[in-house]
């Protein structure tokens, strides 16, 4: 098909395209002065087309040149009539052609002046298979009238206005299915028949666990104790054995066996094929404290191992008396010490208002100490016995609670006889 051409233009070589015009206005296309349309063209055309139908561009007309009064020659606008291709862009160029050669076939339609046959032989063109170029679809487009959106109102703006608050919109996705499912379980479960299926489902699935064999604890070691100690610890460990070790705290069991006077400390360990080992750490008595009610066996920081029966049942260990001897061990022990050079002459210590201590020897004999100094003041009277036989004299109290100006108090009959011997004295 060849191009439609009107008398009087010359032709055009085969590639217009690539063909190059020196002249005033520099290089321009061949399509810009010419009907016959470049790739680039049909492109624009179908992108302008794709906008339109996508309602991307403004629907606002295109301004079409206004008409210009040219004579025709046989029926067809000269192409030299249309804006020059050098100033105009290629769109104005284009849509004037297409608008003046539409117009032109339209009105020779019309008045029957020229009929597409006499046109064919005229030009030798075949006017049924010849396309014109079509008018750009967003010039002939009428402008689309602007409408009201759905939901545009205040409400609506309020509900949008809500939803893009971010505290709402947490809400809105977490809080709500929470709070759904929260009310959904607490419906389920105000059954109370559901509830007690579900807490015995759960049971069961849990003993299933518990109770395998491997978890079960079957025997208890103890370590050696004295036999009467025994009883007391299976007591206070009170295991119904065979029984899982998941139902075990041995926390709370090692706090319960060191409850027993005579534990200091306490271990348990879970060890294989089943056993409980438990190890402990005895307290040793060191001193007997004859309290108002019955005699106790302490350790040395006064804390009570076990309770006496009699004196006989620990007679390798010394002897306390007195209210609140038991605070105050630590120190008993130093005077003990101290007084060692008595040896068997001891007797023990006796604890006087609760402020200080006596020294108890044989033959009823007492050594009282101050509150503070006790075991210097006491050796300073085992140093007088060692040097004059102090205590070895008719003695009953050797009164120390003043350092600096210690008494002495005799028996009576040692009274009597120094009265004897400074009345012979005299005489």
């Amino acid at each position: 098909m060849r191009p439609l051409v009107p008398p009087g233009v010359p032709a055009q070589s085969p590639d217009p395209c690539f063909t190059r015009h020196d002249d005033d206005t520099g290089d321009a296309p061949v399509s810009a002065v010419t009907d016959t349309r470049s790739f680039w063209d049909h492109l624009g055309a179908t992108r302008a087309e794709e906008y339109a139908a996508e309602d991307i561009l403004p629907h606002v007309p295109v301004p079409v040149p206004p008409a210009v009064s040219t004579p025709l020659v046989d029926g067809f606008a000269p192409l030299g009539d249309m804006p020059d291709s050098a100033s105009a862009s290629l769109n104005d160029v284009l849509l004037a052609h297409d608008l003046s050669t539409a117009d032109v076939l339209a009105s020779a339609q019309h008045e029957n002046s020229v009929s597409p046959a006499a046109m064919s032989a005229a030009y030798g063109l075949d006017l049924a298979e010849t396309r014109l170029p079509p008018v750009a679809p967003f010039a002939s487009v009428p402008p689309r009238p602007r409408r009201r959106r759905a939901g545009a109102s205040r409400l609506g703006y309020r509900l949008q206005r809500i939803w893009l608050t971010p505290g709402y919109r947490i809400a809105l996705k977490l809080g709500a299915p929470v709070a759904a499912v929260a009310i959904g379980l607490v419906v389920y479960f105000s059954d109370e028949s559901r509830h007690a299926a579900v807490v015995e489902a759960i049971e069961a699935a849990k003993a299933a666990v518990v109770e395998r064999p491997e978890f079960m604890i079957t025997s208890l070691e103890l370590p050696e104790t004295a036999p009467e100690l025994e009883p007391a610890l299976r007591e206070k460990l009170a295991l119904d054995l065979p029984v899982s070790s998941f139902r075990l705290d041995l926390d709370v069991l090692r706090r319960q066996v060191e409850e027993l006077d005579w534990v200091r400390s306490a271990d348990l360990r879970l060890v294989a094929d089943g056993v409980l080992s438990v190890s402990l750490t005895e307290r040793v008595p060191a001193i007997l404290w004859r309290s108002e009610q019955d005699l106790e066996l302490l350790d040395a920081e006064g804390v009570r191992v076990a309770i006496a029966t009699h004196r006989a049942a620990r007679s390798d260990l010394p002897l306390v008396a007195g209210r609140g001897a038991n605070a105050h061990i630590p120190e008993a022990l130093d005077l003990l010490d101290a007084a060692a050079p008595l040896g068997d002459r001891l007797r023990g210590l006796v604890r006087v208002g609760e402020r200080r201590w006596d020294v108890v020897l044989d033959r009823d004999q007492r050594i009282r100490l101050p509150e503070t100094g006790a075991v210097p003041a006491l050796e300073r009277v085992i140093a007088l016995d060692q040097a004059q036989d102090l205590l070895a004299r008719d003695l009953m109290v050797a009164d120390m609670r003043n350092p600096a100006r210690p008494v002495l108090q005799i028996s009576a009959g040692a009274m009597e006889t120094l009265r004897d011997i400074r009345s012979q004295s005299r005489e």
